[in-house]
C-alpha cells in the first residue's frame, strides 16, 4: 500500500444490537443502537403505512450510522478524502448484500462525500417489531401524492407554500427532515405522518470530530424517499433554488470538495438507491431548480397566509454560540447562505428586520461596526465566513460573463441534460438565464450598499 493511501484517515465503524458485546478486531469503534444511534418510537410509528418492512427500519440505521460515522473522523489537514468502513446489521441480509444495491449505496456516498466508503452487512438478531410500538394507522397507496422534505429552511417553507398553492393542499406531504420540533399545522384535527426524524445519533461520548457533515444530504433525500415508498408515491419535489443546488459545484475550488447535496447528478444516483433497494422508481425533482432564491421568495410572498412567514425560517450555517445576542439565536448575516438569504430578500423587495442578524449594517464602512452594539464575538474566523461568502455569489455572477468559465459551463451543462432528460442546449439556456438572474440581484444588491460598505471593499 502506497504511503499516501496510508495517510488518508481511517475509521472502522460496526453498528451493534442493544448489550452485544464490541468487536473483536483491533482497531473497530462500536456504535451501539440504544446508546450511539437512538430511535424514537412514537416517531418512528408515525412512518409505519400498509407498506412498512424491516428495509425501511434498516435504511434509516443505515442513515443513522453513515452521520456517525461522517461526524466521528476529522477531515486531514492536507486534503479532503477520507477512508470509511461501515458494518451493519440489517434484517434481509440477502436484499442489503445484495451486489447492485451495495454499489449504489457506495457509489452516493462517495459522490456526496468526496469520501471512500466500504459497507459490509451482517444479520441482525433482533426482530424489526422490537424495536417498534404500536403500529400507527396509515393506510395509503396514493401515487397521485408528492412528498416534499421540510425544515426551518427558507427554500423549504417557500416551496411547500408553493406547491400546495399549485394544487390542492391535502396531495402534499411535508416530511420533516429539520431538528426543531414539529411546527405543521394539523387540519382537521386529523394526524400528521412523518412528524419528526425518528432517530437521533449521539456524538457525546467521543464528540463531533468534522463540522462540515455533508452526509447530511443522504440523510434528508432518502428519508424523503423513505416516506415515498410508504405513501405509494413516486413524486419527491427537493426545495432548493438554483443558486443552491448548481452554486456549489459551478464555483472551481482550490481546496476541499464540491458540494453536491442537492445537485440533480446526486439525486439521480440516489435514485438508484432506491429502486436497488425496494424495486421501486422514485424521481426526485427541483421545481426551482432554474429560478434564483430571490424569485423563489417573490412567488412565496405573493401566498404566505401569514405575513411574517418568513421570519420563522433559518439560513445561517454558524452555530448558535457564535450567532446569539442577548440570550436570542440570530442569522450571522455575513456567512454565504446568510449572504444568499440577504440578496434574496432585496430581490424580493422584502423588508427584513435587522434585528435577524448579529450583523445588522452591511452597509457600515468597517466590518466590526456592522455587529449590534454590545456583541463581542468578532473574530478574524468570521471575517473569513464573510469574505468566503461574498467572494462565492460575487463569482458566481461573474460566471456567465466571463470567457475563461466558458468551457466550465459548457461541461456543467452537458451533465444537467444527462440527467434532466433534456438537451444540452436546453440546458445551455436555462443555466444561462439563472446566472444573468443571479447576476442582475448580485449587482443591484451590491449598488444598494453602496461601494464603502465593508462588503464592497472585500470584493475590490
Amino acid at each position: 500500500m502506497s504511503e499516501s493511501r496510508l495517510a488518508i484517515p481511517l475509521i472502522r465503524v460496526a453498528v451493534v444490537e442493544p448489550g452485544a458485546k464490541a468487536k473483536a478486531a483491533e482497531g473497530w469503534r462500536t456504535a451501539e443502537i440504544g446508546k450511539a444511534i437512538v430511535f424514537k418510537t412514537e416517531d418512528l410509528n408515525d412512518y409505519r403505512t400498509k407498506n412498512w418492512d424491516s428495509r425501511v427500519y434498516d435504511a434509516m440505521l443505515l442513515i443513522a450510522a453513515v452521520e456517525y460515522c461522517d461526524k466521528a473522523l476529522k477531515r486531514p489537514g492536507f486534503g479532503w478524502a477520507r477512508r470509511i468502513e461501515l458494518q451493519l446489521p440489517v434484517h434481509d441480509t440477502s436484499r442489503w448484500q445484495n451486489p447492485r444495491v451495495m454499489e449504489c449505496v457506495a457509489t452516493a456516498l462517495k459522490f456526496l462525500t468526496g469520501d471512500e466508503w466500504k459497507l459490509t452487512f451482517t444479520a441482525a438478531k433482533a426482530s424489526v417489531d422490537s424495536n417498534l410500538g404500536q403500529q400507527s394507522l396509515f393506510e395509503w397507496g396514493d401515487p397521485g401524492r408528492t412528498i416534499t422534505p421540510f425544515s426551518d429552511g427558507l427554500d423549504s417553507r417557500a416551496v411547500s407554500a408553493i406547491l400546495g398553492a399549485q394544487g390542492r393542499f391535502d396531495r402534499l406531504i411535508r416530511v420533516r427532515v429539520g431538528s426543531k420540533a414539529d411546527d405543521r399545522p394539523v387540519h382537521d384535527r386529523k394526524k400528521v405522518p412523518f412528524l419528526n426524524i425518528p432517530f437521533s445519533v449521539n456524538m457525546k461520548p467521543i464528540g463531533i470530530k468534522e463540522s462540515s457533515v455533508r452526509s447530511r444530504g443522504f440523510k434528508f433525500t432518502l428519508l424523503s424517499a423513505l416516506a415515498a415508498y410508504l405513501v405509494g408515491t413516486h413524486d419527491v419535489a427537493m426545495p432548493e433554488s438554483g443558486q443552491g443546488a448548481l452554486g456549489p459545484t459551478l464555483i472551481p475550488t482550490s481546496h476541499g470538495y464540491e458540494d453536491y447535496r442537492n445537485h440533480p447528478r446526486f439525486l439521480r444516483k440516489m435514485e438508484d438507491v432506491v429502486e436497488a433497494l425496494f424495486d421501486c422508481p422514485i424521481h426526485f425533482r427541483l421545481p426551482q431548480l432554474w429560478k434564483t432564491k430571490g424569485q423563489t421568495l417573490a412567488e412565496f410572498a405573493a401566498i404566505a397566509f401569514e405575513p411574517d412567514e418568513w421570519n420563522k425560517t433559518r439560513s445561517c450555517w454558524q452555530q448558535s454560540r457564535n450567532s446569539s445576542f442577548d440570550k436570542t439565536r440570530r442569522h450571522c448575516g455575513i456567512c454565504a447562505a446568510c449572504m444568499l438569504r440577504r440578496l434574496s430578500f432585496h430581490s424580493a423587495g422584502i423588508n427584513e428586520p435587522k434585528e435577524n442578524y448579529i450583523w445588522e449594517n452591511l452597509r457600515s464602512d468597517r466590518f466590526e461596526d456592522g455587529v449590534v452594539p454590545g456583541f463581542t464575538k468578532v473574530t478574524r474566523a468570521m471575517q473569513r465566513y464573510g469574505i468566503a461568502g461574498a467572494l462565492h455569489l460575487d463569482h458566481l455572477a461573474e460566471m456567465r460573463s466571463s470567457p475563461l468559465h466558458r468551457s466550465r459551463l459548457k461541461r456543467h451543462a452537458w451533465q444537467l441534460a444527462e440527467q434532466l432528460r433534456m438537451t444540452t442546449t436546453e440546458a445551455e439556456e436555462k443555466l444561462s438565464g439563472l446566472l444573468e438572474q443571479h447576476d442582475k440581484e448580485w449587482k443591484a444588491f451590491m449598488k444598494d450598499l453602496g461601494p464603502k460598505s465593508f462588503v464592497s471593499q472585500w470584493l475590490a
